[in-house]
């Protein structure tokens, strides 16, 4: 889909689609300025740029991003489901605003507007970005959702609040969890939603996440996750609290990395506790009122 052009521009094709790039020291001017947020790891960024060609390859590094989508998009509908029966609200979600923060190539945002909000997808990567836009322009029905080369921390600046705000397999990427996380509460208006996904810190995380889809399945490149990196659940609800938000579900995301499919569990199983949280899991806030 892509090539490089020795000493120009890059250059995407896709369905007929010419779309110019920046120059290379453009795009590392780019990542660089982003880099300077509180939480934006600058190596994070340009390792998820150089892979920004693969995106929407089901079978490529981001597989099982692709796999863990639907249950994903699914928890995040029931909850924003439930916070409008909270509200006696009608089940149209085409009043609402929401935030993908670090998008990628637009995996969940996508699925997020064919919901049927209004969502904006953001990245600090320029490159993920263009990739979001051109896979977007395959589906002429995706008016209700635009993509910003940005960051939260910059939004944040800019007063920009929304109804839902998501982040999906990120917070194991920034340098600040912590202020990563202040600034999603940031960006939420009061009552709002907040969905964060990520994987829990234990030795079924490194096993699961780590050690099989990188070392021993190589389908995903060695050195993308660092457990160090990894966000224990409670740890996760500390810092929404700590924000002035409160957790209001947690669920496991159960990935079987050589069958490729993920599904939604329980975090616990009767009195067995944090059972279904032991690797991949997704965890609701609601901002205070």
């Amino acid at each position: 889909m892509y090539r490089w052009l020795q000493k120009g521009s890059r250059v995407c094709y896709a369905r007929g689609l010419r779309v110019p790039y920046s120059t290379a020291n453009s795009v590392h001017s780019a990542i660089h300025k982003v880099a300077k947020c509180n939480s934006v790891s600058e190596s994070e960024v340009s390792k998820f740029a150089q892979l920004s060609d693969s995106w929407w390859d089901p079978h490529g590094p981001f597989k099982y991003l692709h796999t863990m989508n639907v249950p994903r998009i699914q928890f995040i509908r029931s909850r924003i489901l439930d916070l409008q029966r909270s509200l006696q609200s009608q089940g149209d979600l085409s009043n609402l605003r929401a935030i993908d923060v670090g998008c990628g190539g637009g995996l969940a945002s996508e699925s997020l507007a064919r919901l049927g909000m209004r969502v904006v997808g953001v990245d600090a990567a320029h490159e993920n970005i263009s990739m979001a836009r051109v896979h977007q322009l395959r589906d002429p029905m995706l008016t209700n959702l635009e993509y910003k080369h940005t960051t939260a921390e910059q939004l944040v600046a800019q007063h920009e609040q929304f109804d839902i705000v998501v982040s999906l397999e990120v917070i194991e990427h920034v340098t600040h969890a912590f202020e990563f996380i202040k600034s999603l509460v940031s960006l939420t208006r009061p009552g709002g939603l907040i969905v964060v996904s990520t994987m829990n810190r234990t030795l079924v995380s490194w096993l699961v996440d780590v050690i099989v889809p990188e070392y021993v399945m190589g389908s995903v490149p060695r050195g993308t996750h660092d457990v160090a990196k990894f966000v224990p659940p409670e740890k996760l609800s500390e810092m929404f609290g700590a924000c002035g938000a409160e957790t209001v579900d947690v669920q496991g995301l159960v990935l079987d990395p050589l069958r490729n499919v993920c599904t939604l569990v329980p975090r616990d199983f009767g009195l067995l506790r944090n059972v279904g949280v032991q690797a991949n899991y997704i965890l609701a806030a609601r901002k205070k009122a």
